[in-house]
């Protein structure tokens, strides 16, 4: 059984944390250590998920002999010490998303967990959703045909409170960006992951409504190496908020996927399917109502590969592709120039 320390108690630690509870019931992970900068959130937070310690530093957890690996879940501009750190230190290190504020953090947190020798996974927790998977294997399979353009649309709402009661949010130092970065970004992996790897971008970024430092919307156009379009939308400054979407077009189908649920997906020559369902994840107004089955797959994915030695399905390379996209958006911003990928921060 696979023992985890936890940084971090907010939203992404819970989900993390029920994921790990759901894994000890199956005899392959638990939780053993917690750490957190509140003493009684943490304490509690400890005592709620069944970790037999918690702690208010993190070298002190990293200390912990139990623990094995540790899973960060803290504000992004942590993520690149605190990785490095339990790296170091011998530990298997599972770190929320973004992987890192840039491409330099990310590139080395990739370096040394190779060189340790220790795994290092990415939580792109949408990539197990079983929609999405069934989506990938019919491009695969080609049903869709040759996919022409691809459209990841992220047009959320966030308050002026979300930035300005936050100690992080909002800056360059600690985000390390805005709606790209923060809230499109999973939306932004999925499209990767399914029309393949951008060759060029062109992209403009700005800020309406908040008063902070990064972009609250930005809106890019791609061009992917397989010779096909595609479109990034991402903003927290569209009220009231709407639904995620996730459009893939080929020359025989359509695929859109809207607020986690499968609305479209026509095929030529086979009768169009609309599916409603159900309502769908409503993250784009609450992420904790997001259900926790895809931490679970994905967390029990990353345990496979620690027990059986081989790669997460999101491991540091993946992780690193929806970072070098937003990043090579931000120079396009920036510089008002076409970027060339791959794109290499100096």
């Amino acid at each position: 059984m696979l023992k985890f320390g936890l940084a971090g108690t907010g939203v992404g630690g819970e989900f993390i944390a029920k994921a790990l509870q759901l894994l000890k019931s199956e005899g392959r992970a638990e939780l053993v250590a917690v750490t957190g900068r509140r003493r009684g959130k943490t304490e509690e937070f400890a005592r709620r998920y069944g970790a037999g310690r918690w702690y208010l530093s993190f070298e002190q957890m990293l200390s912990d002999p139990d623990v094995e690996a540790v899973a960060i879940s803290t504000p992004h501009y942590l993520h690149f010490p605190q990785a490095i750190s339990a790296i170091e230190a011998g530990k298997h290190v599972l770190v929320d998303k973004p992987l890192a504020v840039n491409l330099r953090e990310a590139d080395e947190m990739i370096r040394k967990a190779e060189h340790y020798g220790v795994k290092l996974g990415v939580v792109f927790e949408y990539r197990f959703d079983p929609i999405v998977e069934k989506l990938k294997t019919s491009i695969e399979q080609g049903k869709l045909g040759r996919l022409i353009l691809g459209e990841a649309i992220v047009e959320w709402f966030r308050t002026p409170e979300y930035y300005s009661g936050s100690g992080w949010r909002g800056r360059w130092a600690t985000e390390g960006g805005g709606a790209l970065i923060n809230q499109a970004i999973h939306t932004i992996d999925l499209l990767l992951w399914l029309m393949g790897d951008v060759e060029r971008i062109w992209a403009l970024t700005g800020t309406f409504m908040h008063d902070i430092e990064v972009e609250d919307l930005a809106v890019a156009a791609l061009k992917f190496r397989s010779g096909a379009f595609g479109v990034i939308q991402g903003s927290t400054a569209i009220y009231p908020g709407l639904p995620t979407r996730l459009e893939v077009h080929g020359t025989n189908g359509t695929a859109v996927i809207e607020g986690g649920a499968l609305k479209v997906l026509a095929i030529r020559g086979e009768e169009e399917e609309t599916k409603e369902g159900v309502k769908g994840l409503e993250s784009w107004a609450r992420p904790e109502a997001v259900p926790v089955e895809n931490h679970l797959r994905l967390v029990k994915d990353f345990v496979t590969s620690v027990e059986e030695g081989g790669r997460p399905r999101v491991d540091g390379y993946e992780g690193r592709r929806s970072l070098e996209v937003i990043r090579a958006i931000y120079f396009s911003s920036w510089s008002g120039q076409v970027v060339t990928l791959p794109f290499r921060e100096v």
